[in-house]
């Protein structure tokens, strides 16, 4: 038999911790089924099953886009003895699954290849020697790319009972020498159901090692750094009972398992469980030391700023707002030269006395000089001067030219601070 030494004849029931499942009826039709695998390809969902007097054998199942219709035997591929677990190539055009007692196997149950042909499944090729042995072969999963193929057996030479084993393809398409996956995956205990979940480089499959729940449970194993990690309870998916059997689903997050649940007359059962993304193993993010860029801001040059926007109301002398560029620039440019002495003269207009300008242009240059000082500039290192009317920048009466005579001016000393 396929996999009726997996679980006992009672029924268990889930720890409360469990993730609620639901059986999928339509599909629970006979006394088992179980190790389902689904074809987004095919829109199928291929199982094993076993009714109370018959062998075990493969059947199939139609997604019509709201159930599975039509569950049925395949019979181009099922024999009088026993076949089960189906894995299907990405296109869905190769299955290969675990017949055992054929005429041809190499033991008691051997892997087997069929390829979907003019609308039919062609006769099973036996895998060959490399991946069958004297011994059990059983439960497959290919991966997408149709280059790996994981399974269990017994056979010698592996760590315990039935172990997890894996083969690749050569560059012919030929399937090497199957090797054992060894510690830390396989353990003294029976591991078996292997299924790759190949986004998350993490592999599924059953054990009944001690430490688990009861029976057989699900553990995950995630491929990082060329190795495997060591093997994980899924706690929330196991029961005092046994689990094995699991594929993706449908909808997103959705998985397909096989199960007992109390009160069901059948021994076990196909569910559809929704599995969040926080129980997978996730590889370590690794950071990354990225040295900063430093990027240059160029110096101010002093003979590039000009201070045109820094004009004054007629007889006043507070700062315009918002703050001219300029000053911001002159602050910048005091900051990168901190040895460098500036000398502030303040101008006025020709309208009013002379003593009134005199004292206007000085308040200017002051306030001018209490701004620098406010941004944190030493304010020995300001001079102040002003000039009234003396200095116009433009030499005429009009209204326009005395906006631009209402100024300040600044200039470089040559003495620097000592």
């Amino acid at each position: 038999m396929l996999a009726a030494w997996i679980f006992s004849f009672s029924l268990w029931g889930l720890s409360s911790d469990s993730l609620t499942s639901a059986p999928i009826t339509e599909l629970n039709l006979q006394k088992a089924q179980y190790f389902p695998h689904y074809s987004p390809a095919r829109k199928e969902l291929f199982f094993t099953s076993r009714g109370n007097q018959s062998d075990e054998e493969l059947q199939v199942a139609t997604w019509n886009g709201e159930k599975f219709i039509q569950p049925q035997a395949i019979t181009s591929l099922n024999q009088d003895t026993n076949e089960g677990t189906a894995t299907l190539s990405q296109d869905g055009n190769t299955v290969l699954f675990s017949g055992c007692e054929y005429r041809n196997s190499f033991g008691g149950c051997d892997l087997y290849e069929s390829n979907w042909v003019n609308g039919g499944w062609t006769k099973p090729r036996n895998l060959g020697i490399l991946i069958n042995s004297h011994d059990w072969e059983g439960q497959p999963y290919l991966s997408q790319d149709g280059k790996k193929l994981y399974f269990s057996s017994d056979r010698p030479g592996g760590q315990g009972k039935r172990d997890l084993w894996m083969s690749e393809k050569d560059a012919q398409g030929r399937w090497k020498m199957a090797k054992n996956l060894g510690a830390p995956i396989n353990s003294p205990s029976d591991e078996q159901g292997p299924y790759y979940l190949e986004k998350r480089d993490v592999l599924l499959f059953s054990s009944d090692k001690k430490g688990g729940k009861g029976g057989l449970d699900f553990y995950q194993s995630l491929f990082e750094s060329g190795q495997w990690t060591l093997p994980k309870n899924v706690l929330e998916l196991n029961s005092s009972g046994n689990e094995a059997g699991i594929c993706l689903g449908i909808n997103e997050n959705e998985y397909f398992i096989s199960r007992n649940k109390v009160g069901q007359v059948t021994e076990e059962e196909l569910h559809r469980i929704i599995i969040p993304h926080s129980i997978w193993l996730e590889k370590k993010v690794i950071a990354i030391q990225v040295e900063p860029k430093v990027i240059e801001v160029p110096k101010i040059k002093f003979q590039d700023v000009s201070f045109d926007d820094i004009q004054f109301a007629s007889n006043q002398w507070t700062i315009p707002t918002p703050i001219p560029t300029s000053l911001i620039k002159l602050v910048k440019f005091l900051n990168e030269n901190p040895q460098q002495k500036i000398e502030i003269r303040g101008h006025t207009d020709e309208v009013g006395q002379a003593k009134s300008n005199q004292i206007l242009s000085e308040k200017r240059a002051n306030t001018i000089k209490t701004y620098l000082v406010n941004q944190g500039i030493d304010a020995s290192r300001i001079l102040t001067k002003g000039l009234s009317f003396l200095k116009p920048k433009i030499a005429t009466n009009q209204t326009e030219a005395r906006k631009w005579n209402r100024r300040i001016e600044i200039v470089l000393l040559r003495d620097k601070v000592e």
